[in-house]
């Protein structure tokens, strides 16, 4: 903020971690259910260049152990720009120690536009999935397509349902990669909507009239 600067930039990892559940302590073998497990992760992130796996369970960053995801999410967005970071993981019961890069997500054409054609999408604020957009809204790493990204209360996307973080996929079976994609389809308007979205990461089949 001091440089002018619009928002604060913070180290981006490129990978979604869960909180482990006791089950899921059992099956690893834990006495706790302690630290943060691997979900996803985003190919060529700095967790993809840390050499970061599916399934290895997070325990500590610099020297400071993790008992949950929102733990390390905190260390590691307070880490400073430009150096890295040591985790420490157990993988397959093993401890490893990967150095991850400190760099922000990439944000690259957003080409972020509103929506106002007569459609049930009018309102809706949309834009094309960049790694940084994905960390802001807590979408899975290396989602892509188009995303909601804010609503006008008196608009009748925010009035038919939609929500912040709706990833929009396909419209009347025409796929949706980019913005453009979308403003095309509600401006070529339609009778019966069918709309495929993905909202925390399930899939959801809406059909609406127009």
């Amino acid at each position: 903020a001091k440089s002018g600067g619009k928002a604060v930039k913070r180290p981006w990892l490129g990978a979604r971690l869960q909180a482990v559940t006791p089950e899921i302590a059992e099956t690893l073998g834990l006495k706790l259910p302690t630290g943060a497990l691997v979900a996803n992760v985003a190919p060529n992130s700095p967790a993809a260049k840390a050499g970061l796996k599916l399934s290895d369970l997070i325990v500590g960053i610099d020297g400071q152990s993790i008992d949950d995801p929102n733990a390390f999410d905190y260390r590691f967005a307070t880490r400073p720009l430009g150096g890295n970071a040591e985790i420490e993981v157990q993988r397959a019961g093993k401890p490893v120690k990967l150095t991850v890069p400190l760099e922000t997500a990439p944000d690259t054409n957003r080409d972020e536009i509103v929506l106002t054609a007569r459609s049930p999408f009018q309102g809706a604020r949309v834009a094309n999935i960049s790694p940084a957009l994905a960390d802001e809204l807590h979408l899975d790493a290396g989602a892509e397509g188009v995303v909601v990204t804010e609503l006008a209360d008196d608009g009748t996307a925010a009035n038919v349902g939609f929500q912040k973080g709706d990833i929009i996929l396909a419209v009347n079976n025409e796929k949706i990669v980019r913005t453009s994609d979308l403003d095309k389809a509600s401006k070529a308007g339609s009778r019966i909507w069918r709309i495929t979205l993905v909202r925390g990461g399930q899939q959801i089949n809406v059909t609406l009239g127009g």
